[in-house]
């Protein structure tokens, strides 16, 4: 089973926010002091696969540094960055979402805009700075999905 995974982090990197997706038995995300390494590895050895968008540079040593849960060592890693090196396709997430039509509600919103929308949720308790976030990660999640089935197309 492959797991569809992307982390947010604050500014100094710490992870914030750990989104999942395992194939289609639903989806989860982990916030806060809820990220923990037992958490997330028992949510993951379902999966034999991790889906992402830069992961292998970005997201799994992260989870490595701050978890000391190498995911790249238990589970095969399938990043959707290198893919689309390999396929000469310019852009990043955003941009492929546009270019191949893949729906985004939050819109406008970055890595940079998640960073300080943690940090209001953070110091000012601000419920609906969580909620933008938490939508922002669960899209980058999803959709991955449609992206990785648009590659499979081209390769």
């Amino acid at each position: 089973m492959k797991a569809y995974l992307d982390i947010e982090t604050d500014r100094k990197g710490n992870i914030s926010v750990i989104g999942i997706a395992l194939g289609n038995q639903g989806f989860r995300q982990f916030v806060g002091r809820d990220i923990t390494s037992e958490k997330v590895g028992d949510y993951l050895c379902r999966a034999n696969t991790i889906v992402t968008f830069n992961g292998d540079r970005f997201d799994l040593p992260q989870i490595k540094k701050h978890l000391n849960l190498d995911l790249a060592v238990t589970h095969l890693s399938y990043d959707l960055f290198n893919v689309k090196r390999r396929l000469n396709i310019k852009g990043g997430l955003k941009e492929l979402e546009k270019k191949y039509g893949i729906e985004r509600k939050t819109e406008g919103v970055d890595g940079f805009r998640a960073i300080k929308l943690w940090e209001i949720y953070r110091h000012h308790g601000r419920r609906d700075a969580l909620e933008l976030l938490l939508e922002y990660n669960k899209e980058d999640v999803l959709n991955l999905i449609p992206l990785e089935e648009k590659f499979n197309e081209l390769i």
